[in-house]
């Protein structure tokens, strides 16, 4: 006779064996731990990701955000662009190193114009500096690519698919000239998205500098930033920039997140991250020089981030591609034409008031009734399409967010992301509250009316939440 001791046992082991099985279901069926979501790219377009990475320390923030976003954008290719663009790829490198996502092969792209063709900050020799130079030139140089802007052009043409994507968060020297040297490479990236200008006015896009002001990507290479903007050459289908009046910094509970997972080793993605923004910081610090001195001075990589410029850029891919998204937390408005001042193209000196070089303008005549609280207003330096060099093509830009809830659940999103924890363990629910009702979900229906459920169903095993079905019942025609 069997005792009861054996029966348990038989019944606890049939049960285990139950649940490894129902686990393997699951897990084909795309049920994942959260390192293997990352690296799900069911819906994702190819993206090459082109960054200045170094001087300035949303880069860091921006890498660490893009590889742990691989559920909607599948990232192919990291190219640098830059005043110094082949320790730009090592920095870059290196950071894929430390994540564990050497995987993702890497290039050095095109420098920037000389110091003459340029605006702002970036027109003065040495003033921007590299902070992260020395930490990205210690060791043993990793494999990148010597001429990446060919390796780019190469994996595009051979990939056979015309719906690449293109992110550039630096200057935009290096898509230019990918544009030039290999046109039926270009002719297939069908979305360019650009951290880059400055349209509004009445705010402080840096510390203690008025908006408007010559934005430091465009203020690298203005004539490349009207390059891609030129339907007489540009090959995109659709471009997208994302200016200084939607950057903040991330604080509070959700840079928490980020500390947490990279201290805990919960996400090695996380960990690089930090471990850059603390290097930067240390040197930043210790260099009165550096342009980014007051800034590193100012935040503290134990609780702050600084303002998350080219992040923002990242957060606009997310939000295009991700179908079942909420309603769009940006605020997105289309501009016949744009234009960026160079310091050389005979143009400025036509303008009224003219403004310096980088500055970004407005087709004359264009108006909004309405304004975010990130754009007090637009700005007044305008041009007149007919008169310019470039023959300008639509544009869609990014000038703030649709409500302070909006925003919030932004930068949520992207520190979580950033922390490895967004989609699976995530706390927070990016469907802010809009209206009379929660975006992406059904507004709670008045108490008068009763739950209801589908005719003719029964359970005959019900769980200790569950304890019954509701009665109320309708009938529907199924087909």
């Amino acid at each position: 006779m069997i005792s009861i001791q054996s029966k348990i046992a038989a019944i606890a082991l049939l049960l285990s064996l139950k649940y490894v099985q129902a686990t393997s279901v699951r897990q084909s069926k795309g049920v994942q731990p959260i390192q293997q979501m990352k690296k799900k790219k069911a819906k994702a377009p190819p993206v090459i990701y082109d960054t200045d990475y170094g001087p300035f320390v949303d880069d860091v923030f921006a890498l660490g955000l893009i590889i742990n976003s691989g559920d909607l954008l599948d990232l192919k290719y990291i190219i640098s662009t830059g005043e110094k663009p082949a320790i730009s790829a090592q920095c870059a490198a290196k950071h894929l190193d430390l994540a564990d996502r050497s995987d993702i092969p890497v290039g050095i792209g095109a420098s920037f114009p000389e110091h003459s063709l340029r605006g702002g900050v970036c027109a003065i020799p040495g003033l921007v500096g590299f902070a992260l130079e020395e930490k990205c030139n210690a060791g043993t140089p990793l494999p990148v690519d010597e001429d990446g802007i060919g390796a780019v052009a190469k994996m595009i043409v051979e990939s056979g698919r015309d719906d690449w994507w293109y992110i550039a968060v630096g200057g935009q020297s290096t898509v230019k000239k990918l544009i030039q040297e290999y046109p039926e490479a270009a002719a297939k990236i069908s979305t360019l998205i650009a951290m880059a200008g400055n349209w509004c006015v009445n705010f402080q896009p840096y510390p203690n500098v008025d908006a408007p002001t010559d934005e430091t990507n465009v203020s690298c290479d203005p004539a490349a930033s009207n390059f891609v903007v030129d339907r007489n050459v540009s090959p995109f289908q659709k471009v997208y920039f994302v200016p200084v009046e939607v950057a903040y910094k991330i604080g509070g509970k959700d840079y928490s997140k980020i500390v947490e997972a990279a201290k805990s080793g919960s996400d090695v993605g996380a960990s690089a991250t930090l471990d850059f923004y603390k290097d930067w910081s240390a040197a930043g610090r210790g260099n009165e020089n550096l342009l980014i001195h007051p800034e590193a001075v100012k935040h503290d990589p134990d609780t702050e981030s600084t303002p998350m410029f080219d992040p923002c850029a990242i957060m606009l891919a997310i939000e295009l591609i991700d179908d079942e998204a909420c309603e769009n937390r940006l605020t997105l408005i289309d501009i016949e034409a744009v234009h960026f001042v160079e310091a050389d193209d005979g143009f400025q000196n036509n303008l009224p008031n003219s403004p310096r070089s980088a500055f970004s303008l407005l087709p004359t005549g264009f108006s909004l009734d309405k304004f975010p609280d990130q754009c007090p207003n637009m700005t007044s330096h305008t041009f007149d399409p007919e008169v310019t060099p470039e023959a300008e093509m639509p544009v869609t830009v990014a000038i703030g967010f649709e409500n302070q809830a909006a925003k919030d659940s932004f930068y949520a999103e992207m520190a979580e992301r950033i922390a490895g924890i967004f989609g699976g363990k995530s706390s927070f629910s990016k469907c802010y509250v809009a209206g009379d009702g929660l975006r992406n979900s059904l507004a709670t229906p008045p108490r008068s009316l009763p739950f209801i459920a589908t005719a003719n169903v029964s359970v005959d095993i019900l769980s200790n939440q569950c304890p019954m079905l509701a009665a109320e019942s309708f009938l529907y025609d199924k087909s």
